[in-house]
């Protein structure tokens, strides 16, 4: 019995030997497993120190290059500019000299006057005068040495000649004031056109009757009377009896047109 419980002891110790064993081994494994990942970051540290520092030295001289190049495009670019101004001077000199010189060969042209059309005066037809029945009766008055002359009072005109003043526009009717003279100046402007043949009748009645007073009494009197006719124009219709009648209808024409 007792050698069987050694036998068992020094079995257990061997595994326990074994297993310490094994123990130190796992310890030595991982012991140099980081020492290798310590030693390859390192590694790696050092090799991106190198190419950061390589890439700064590079941009350095690429630096230095560019700065360098800048230099040389200035002092071409200074080289130059004297040669542009010269080239551009004697540019400038030579277009003057050819300007000039095309001047003094071309052939002078004398300018030649244009010849407008001839103009022909228009011919307008004369305007109307735009004047008023009255108006052309003051103008008559002031121009013409009328015989007492009296204006007729519209109760006499429309009782005595039988004219209806409610057709006319306007109107004047005038007569002498002394018997012994026949003079009449009657210038009546109608509002409708179609009523100046009752009124060209209605003025050939006063020469009708002046001409009856007249002719055994004035005889003078009775020829001015016979020589007078009523005048119808547009929507105008006068009459004048007197011995200046043509200067008095010259002056009602031009009033009227």
């Amino acid at each position: 019995m007792k050698k069987a419980d050694n036998i068992k002891r020094s079995v257990c110790l061997l595994a326990v030997v074994l297993m310490m064993g094994a123990c130190g081994k796992a310890e030595t494994t991982d012991t140099s497993a980081a020492d290798t990942t310590a030693a390859e970051s390192s590694v790696e540290e050092t090799s991106a120190a190198e190419s950061t520092e390589k890439e700064s030295e590079e941009e350095t001289k690429e630096e230095e290059t560019k700065e360098e190049s800048s230099e040389e495009s200035t002092k071409a670019e200074e080289t130059e500019a004297p040669e542009r101004e010269e080239s551009s001077v004697s540019s400038t000199e030579t277009t003057s000299k050819e300007t000039e010189a095309s001047s003094e060969a071309a052939p002078t042209t004398e300018a030649v006057p244009e010849t407008s059309p001839e103009t022909v005066p228009e011919t307008t037809a004369p305007q109307s005068t735009g004047k008023g029945v009255k108006e052309i009766y003051g103008e008559i008055t002031q121009k013409v040495a009328l015989v007492s002359p009296m204006v007729v009072p519209d109760e006499y005109i429309a009782n005595y000649y039988g004219i209806d003043l409610g057709s006319l526009d306007e109107y004047v009717f005038s007569m002498s004031e002394q018997a012994i003279s026949a003079e009449t100046v009657a210038i009546l402007k109608a509002k409708d056109a179609g009523s100046t043949g009752t009124l060209s009748a209605a003025l050939q009645t006063v020469i009708d009757q002046k001409r009856s007073e007249m002719e055994n009494y004035l005889p003078d009197q009775f020829q001015i009377v016979d020589r007078s006719t009523v005048q119808v124009k547009g929507n105008y219709v006068y009459l004048v009896i007197s011995d200046k009648a043509d200067a008095i209808n010259q002056i009602i024409q031009a009033g009227i047109q």
